[in-house]
């Protein structure tokens, strides 16, 4: 009798919380307010791969595995219980038994299934990462073929509604940062039948919003106004309610970087993720005690489109290795860090970034050489830059990407002859532009997503969406694929480092410098932990307020 009396005590408690949550949520003003990069792109986890999506989308979903938000290493999320057999290739999920989606539905093996065979199906720009399931690439790729497949030669297995088996065809060690990433986050399917597009075989993107958009994570969609903001609000039905900080969090678009620091500047925003291109390097040389700048995860460079011929149908001078060479030993990357970006970011001659991985060493990388860049772009038939054709650099137009493609056009016109032109457009339609290889050059950027260099070598790969430059190199795949099989880790780190050797020699980008990370936030914010990755988890950030007596307390 004791324990019934307990457990309806637990059960009392749990709903008053619920209770205490939801009351007045859609009045209330927000308890914590953050400026994101430019208006969302999509928050469909099959599409999501721009950073300003998915640091929304952890707040909404949560994957088998959820990310610590000190370390950001994978830490049990939806599943509680995780079993690995001895050769590390079948991990076998046990959904926690209070996870639920935020309509009160319970969070079943089988939603992961839904979304992870969608992803193979109907393959978004990480769907690659899938390969690593036994039986996935296979399927994937008869799928496309529109050959008859069969999902159970996949090496994913609901075993009842509550475990979930999955089979790797080897022991791959970021396996579980993969399954808290957004490609395999689960969807939920019955909310989503209404919006199944007979004639596209696709699902309108209207599912994903309010009131329609079910998810499984700390918060849940109540407000999207295109361009205006976006409202999350505590998801009650979430198992791990008592430790989510905040109870509404509000998401304003910033599209223009000076507004968004003005924004932050007038206090209608606690946190400012993205703060180098406003005028972080001036607040950084008066030592503002708000501005955090620390070290990064990533690449900025500029991708090359390596196709025979443009969009319009004319010839491709990029599609030479040669003058591809010839570019990127034109440019000297010490004025762009030194007179443009000036928050400390080092010249890249790579594309992986030097140290983030413990075990891993880049090859050399590529060193300015104007004379020899000149030589290449003569042998490719361009001396003095005759001849080379009208060629242009598209950006978009926020921060100082216009700045940075300035200084690299008058080293080239300086040390190589040519005259490029200058695009700038507004980030939608660079997005487009850049997705569907409607460019020359273009500025682009990758942030690591998991703890393996894989995170970028992968981005080349002939299969990968992410591939921008359409580059194909097969010995470049065979490198990657053997490199995921490696089971001994210093020579996996070698096969990574030749694939990495072979795209510096190919240069399909042009590697400029390695960001590090800029953000705003004052003192009482609490749970932005300054980590390379820079994808801070916004289920553990709250504004810590005054009390009556003037000290500060977390809020409830």
């Amino acid at each position: 009798m004791g324990r019934v009396l307990v457990i309806l005590a637990v059960l009392a408690a749990l709903c008053a919380m619920t209770f205490l949550w939801t009351l007045g949520a859609a009045d209330r003003p927000a308890d914590f307010t953050f400026i994101n990069r430019g208006e969302l792109r999509t928050l469909d986890p099959n599409r999501m791969s721009w950073l300003e999506d998915i640091r929304v989308g952890y707040a909404l979903w949560e994957g088998l595995y959820a990310l610590d938000p000190k370390t950001l290493q994978p830490i049990p999320g939806s599943a509680g219980q995780i079993d690995l057999t001895p050769d590390r290739r079948t991990y076998t999920f046990h959904i926690r038994p209070e996870a639920r989606w935020s309509n009160g539905d319970p969070l079943k093996a089988g939603d992961f299934v839904f979304a992870w065979r969608r992803m193979l199906e109907h393959p978004g720009d990480y769907s690659y990462l899938f390969d690593v399931i036994s039986g996935a690439k296979v399927y994937k790729a008869a799928f496309a073929a529109g050959q008859k497949t069969d999902f159970s030669t996949v090496g994913i297995e609901v075993l009842d509604d509550r475990t979930l088996r999955v089979r790797l065809d080897w022991p791959v060690p970021y396996f579980p940062d993969l399954c808290a990433f957004a490609p395999f986050w689960p969807l939920h399917e019955p909310s989503m039948r209404d919006f199944w597009d007979k004639q596209t075989h696709a699902y309108k993107t209207t599912f994903t919003r309010p009131p329609y958009l079910v998810t499984n994570g700390p918060f849940r969609l109540t407000t999207w106004e295109f361009r205006r903001r976006m409202r999350l609000e505590a998801n009650p039905n979430y198992w791990d309610i008592a430790n989510v900080k905040s109870h509404v969090i509000e998401v304003l678009p910033a599209e223009d970087a000076m507004w968004g620091f003005l924004k932050y500047e007038s206090g209608a925003a606690d946190w400012l993720p993205d703060a180098a291109g406003a005028i972080g390097a001036e607040l950084w040389a008066k030592k503002r005690p708000d501005l955090h700048v620390y070290p990064g995860f990533g690449t900025y460079f500029y991708t090359l489109n390596c196709r025979e011929k443009f969009s319009d149908g004319s010839p491709n001078p990029l599609a030479d290795v040669r003058v591809r060479m010839a570019l990127s030993l034109a440019v000297d990357r010490r004025p762009i860090v030194q007179t443009i970006t000036r928050l400390g970011e080092r010249p890249a001659g790579h594309f992986i970034p030097p140290g983030v991985f413990p075990t891993y060493q880049s090859p050399p990388g590529v060193q300015y050489d104007p004379k020899r860049a000149a030589e290449l772009l003569a042998q490719a038939g361009y001396p003095g830059g005759r001849g080379f054709p009208s060629i242009g650099i598209l950006f978009n137009t926020e921060f100082h990407h216009g700045d940075v493609a300035q200084m690299i056009r008058r080293q080239w016109l300086e040390n190589l002859g040519i005259d490029v032109g200058l695009e700038g457009v507004e980030v939608k339609l660079f997005r487009q532009r850049l997705q569907r290889k409607d460019y020359a050059i273009a500025r682009a950027s990758w942030y690591g997503d998991y703890n393996d260099p894989s995170t970028f070598t992968d981005k080349y790969r002939s299969t990968s969406e992410n591939n921008d430059a359409d580059w194909i190199s097969k010995p470049f795949d065979q490198l990657c694929n053997a490199a995921l099989a490696e089971p001994d880790n210093t020579r996996r780190m070698d096969l990574f480092r030749q694939a990495e050797e072979l795209l510096l020699q190919q240069q399909p980008i042009i590697p400029l410098y390695h960001p590090g990370n800029v953000c705003l936030f004052r003192p009482n914010v609490r749970g932005i932990y300054l980590t390379p990755q820079n994808m801070v988890q916004l289920k553990a950030v709250y504004v810590e307020k005054p009390d009556a007596a003037g000290d500060h307390q977390e809020t409830p």
